[in-house]
Order: structure tokens, then C-alpha cells, then sequence
């Protein structure tokens, strides 16, 4: 073991917990644009999942009569539960006992080491739940192409570039490549690490044997999902369910209830009307938010693409004007468009090609509390077992969620100069 003493330790641990955790679970909370705009939730948890009660259908027991006539048959409301599991995400430091020996009677050149791994975590976290957020929940990062007996392996040309331009793959990434059934099944049961990655061609390299894929092929992170759980219905990984999955582009299972037999449930979905060149117009957006609004409510916020900000900046260029009411006012600072009193939020992990119009009230983050160090035994840095190495590990165990999914629309087909959105 290094030398050092538990005081030193206890006190290294009080100090990362009491001045490093807050800042670290505010800065994830509010750069993970979509999350901050979320209202998070535990009172709706037992156990490990989240209950929400539904309402689905309306009394029967009104109606207009004649003078003495008989009165409408009592009716009554319909009602249903989505049930919704936390998922459970995690982040580790290590820092090595030589560094802990080196700086023992020196805590503060200790945690200027312990630091620099913080940030880094910081921003791993964020970057891998911003990509999670807008997900579908399957893990799946990014569809393969053909690949022939290599380790340079091919992606979907449109999927894979959107997947290493977002950073979502990356060099130093462990990985999975298998199909939808099995995860790994090119990959091994040893995760593969990305050594390097090509946006032009779309392209990883891995390390490793060389393997051969088809579109049938999926890269996933390692360990992020699991062959039981890889099927339409349930959990799917143990990534969270994403914008992708609660308001999908077809009708999808979710919550435990299946839209195929639950039509309320489901969500609002249209491509716009030029499937030639996919243009995007007013008359687009604005049929897209009246869809909505025939539910009895009204969106508040508007989510897309870099890209496709452009173009609507575009359709509005003389008479465009950027807003900061307070409903605008967000952690990171920036301003941002708006069409008929919504703000329209461009993040550069959402979904190249689309526009989610959301009612975000109906939108919710369940989880049974904030980002926090695993110290159940009363030490946030600990020794790990059999080796000379301390630890700290963050962890956050949520999902998300809706209160109602029919209030939301997802229109798709928008392109980008007449061309696939690349998200600039």
C-alpha cells in the first residue's frame, strides 16, 4: 500500500466530496442542454422504477336532453400507469498510491492531481449523456457498413459521420460491434478500443483482430448493453431512453404500454412536404405545432440541429430578431431563436435531420438524486483491492420519462442546403 494514513485519506475524501462534487453534479446538470431544461422528479419512485398514472380516456356521462328527459348514463374516465426503470450511470477517477506518498502532508498538491481527473471526467460524463439524451435507448451509436476482414471498420456513411463529428466515437473509446441480438458478436468478448477515426471515409479503426461487418451491425460502448436485453420492448441497454425513443418516428413500445393497442399513447410524427429536396417551410412548422395543438396544448420549445437552425434562420431572414425572456435564459448563456413564442434550440447532439417540437412540462428526468460519490462506508476515495491505486466513482441513477406522449411531435426529412444535415 502507499504511504499514507486513513487521516490522510479522510481528509482528501471530505474535501473532494464537500468542494468538488456540487460544482462537478451543476456543471452536468446544466451543459447537458436538454437536462437543464427538465424538471427532475422523485416522488413518483418505488424501488427502482418510476410509476406515473395516466389519464387515456373521457367520461361518456354528458350529453344534451329534452325537457324531463332521462339523464346521460353515468360514464367514467380511463386511466392507465407508465412504469419507467432508472438506469444507473457511473464515473471513475483513479489516481496512482506514488502520487497519494508523494504529496501525503500536501492535500492541496493532491487534489490539484485529483482535479485535472475530475474535469476530464466532468466532460466524458457530460459528452456520453448529451449522447444518451437524444438517444433511443438501444446503445447503438452508430450502424455499420461493409467491412472485409480489416480493423479499419466502415460505418453508415450518414450515421457514422454524425456520430464522430457529435464525438461520440472517439479515439481511446472501448467498444462493442455486434447485431441487435448480439452485441458483440464481431467484437469478442473483449470490448475493442477505437485507435483511430476517419470523418471523410466514416471510418473507425480498432484495435485487435480484424473483423467483417454488415449493415446488420451495430457499434455500441462497451458493456452498455447486454444480449437479453437487446429487443423492442422493455429496457433495451442500460442507457437511458432518449428523445429518440419518447418521441420516436414509429409508433414504439414505451413506459410498458404498447402504442400498437394504446393509440393515445403515442406520439405526433410528419415529414415535411418536400420529400425531393427536403426544404423546410413555415407551413411545415407551423402544420407540425397545429398538430400538437389539437391535443389541448401548447409546445414550448422547439429542438434541432445546428444545421436546420440555419435553414430556419433562412426562412426568416428579414425579419428575424434573437430573444433572452427569461424562459430563454439558460445555464449556458447563449441566445437563441424564436417562432410563435418558443424558443428554437439548436444543440449539437440533436438528431441531424429532424425537429422535435416538445412540450417540456409533460417531459421528466426520474431519478431518486443528483450525481454523487459511491461512500456508502463513509470514504469517498478509497483503495482499490490488490492494487496501488485509489478511486473515486460518481454516480447518477435516473431515466427519462412523459407524463404524455401525444402533445409531442417529431418532423423528419429536413435537409440542409438540399443536402443530409451534417449539423453545421
Amino acid at each position: 500500500m502507499a504511504a499514507t494514513d486513513g487521516a490522510t485519506l479522510s481528509t482528501l475524501s471530505n474535501i473532494l466530496k464537500e468542494y468538488y462534487l456540487g460544482p462537478v453534479a451543476e456543471q452536468l446538470n446544466n451543459e447537458v442542454l436538454l437536462l437543464s431544461r427538465l424538471e427532475s422528479r422523485s416522488e413518483d419512485l418505488v424501488g427502482k422504477y418510476a410509476y406515473v398514472p395516466l389519464h387515456k380516456t373521457r367520461s361518456g356521462g354528458i350529453g344534451a336532453r329534452a325537457e324531463s328527459g332521462a339523464l346521460p348514463t353515468a360514464g367514467k374516465q380511463g386511466y392507465d400507469k407508465a412504469k419507467y426503470d432508472l438506469k444507473y450511470l457511473y464515473g471513475t477517477v483513479q489516481v496512482t498510491g506514488p502520487s497519494v506518498a508523494k504529496t501525503k502532508n500536501e492535500a492541496g498538491s493532491f487534489l490539484q492531481v485529483l482535479k485535472s481527473e475530475l474535469d476530464g471526467l466532468r466532460n466524458d460524463l457530460r459528452r456520453d449523456l448529451a449522447r444518451q439524451v437524444y438517444g433511443d435507448g438501444t446503445a447503438q451509436i452508430a450502424q455499420c457498413g461493409t467491412t472485409t476482414s480489416a480493423t479499419t471498420v466502415v460505418l453508415n456513411s450518414a450515421g457514422g459521420k454524425e456520430a464522430i463529428r457529435k464525438g461520440h466515437l472517439y479515439v481511446g473509446m472501448l467498444v462493442d460491434i455486434g447485431t441487435t441480438a448480439d452485441v458483440n458478436t464481431i467484437s469478442g468478448a473483449s470490448p475493442r478500443e477505437i485507435t483511430a477515426v476517419d470523418y471523410t471515409n466514416a471510418t473507425i479503426t480498432i484495435s485487435g483482430a480484424a473483423v467483417t461487418t454488415t449493415s446488420s451491425h451495430y457499434v455500441t460502448r462497451a458493456g452498455a448493453t447486454n444480449d437479453g436485453l437487446a429487443s423492442a420492448n422493455g429496457s433495451r441497454s442500460y442507457e437511458i431512453d432518449g428523445l429518440q425513443r419518447i418521441i420516436s418516428t414509429s409508433a414504439t413500445y414505451f413506459g410498458e404500454i404498447d402504442t400498437a393497442n394504446e393509440a393515445w399513447w403515442d406520439n405526433q410524427r410528419m415529414a415535411i412536404a418536400d420529400t425531393t429536396n427536403g426544404r423546410l417551410t413555415l407551413e411545415d412548422l407551423q402544420k407540425g405545432l397545429n398538430l400538437v395543438r389539437l391535443q389541448g396544448t401548447m409546445p414550448t420549445a422547439m429542438i434541432t440541429s445546428l444545421g436546420i437552425q440555419r435553414e430556419f434562420y433562412m426562412l426568416l431572414e428579414d425579419q428575424v430578431r434573437y430573444v433572452e425572456p427569461n424562459s430563454m435564459d439558460y445555464s449556458a448563456g447563449f441566445k437563441t431563436l424564436s417562432y410563435n413564442g418558443m424558443p428554437v434550440i439548436a444543440d449539437i447532439d440533436a438528431p441531424y435531420g429532424r425537429i422535435h417540437i416538445v412540450d417540456e412540462s409533460t417531459l421528466k428526468v426520474f431519478s431518486d438524486q443528483d450525481w454523487h460519490f459511491l461512500d456508502m462506508d463513509g470514504s469517498t476515495l478509497r483503495q482499490v483491492q490488490g492494487y496501488d491505486v485509489f478511486e473515486a466513482v460518481m454516480a447518477r441513477y435516473m431515466n427519462l420519462g412523459a407524463t404524455r406522449r401525444n402533445n409531442q411531435i417529431v418532423l423528419t426529412g429536413v435537409k440542409v442546403d438540399d443536402a443530409a444535415d451534417t449539423g453545421v
